[in-house]
């Protein structure tokens, strides 16, 4: 049985290894702001079904994401703001290093 009120579920967790725990990441979701999330902070939202654009864009780097989701279904993605192994020192001395955003997204489940 699926959610009787016909949407979807979808998960924005900032939960990945690898976090360097620097910047915040800005969430959007069909053009619309729905969160800024910092290191182990998450937003969740029903949804409509059908297309969706997720956002996420931590001033450095932006990342979009076309996703489907039906009736009842959870979609769930998982990001971190990571560095490459050269920019690990310019971060613990200085503070500033380019980041890049992984993302990851949580195989599906169906809401009963």
């Amino acid at each position: 049985m699926t959610d009787p009120s016909g949407s979807a579920q979808l998960i924005v967790a900032r939960a990945l290894k690898g976090d360097v725990r620097q910047r915040q990441v800005y969430v959007e979701l069909d053009g619309e702001s729905i969160a800024t999330l910092l290191v182990d902070e998450r937003v969740v939202r029903d949804i409509a079904p059908g297309t969706h654009t997720l956002r996420l864009d931590n001033t450095l780097v932006k990342k979009v994401i076309e996703f489907d989701a039906v009736p009842g279904e959870v979609i769930e993605y998982h990001f971190a703001n990571t560095a490459g192994r050269f920019a690990i020192p310019f971060l613990a001395l200085m503070g500033v290093a380019p980041l890049f955003l992984s993302i990851e997204r949580v195989p599906s489940t169906d809401r009963r």
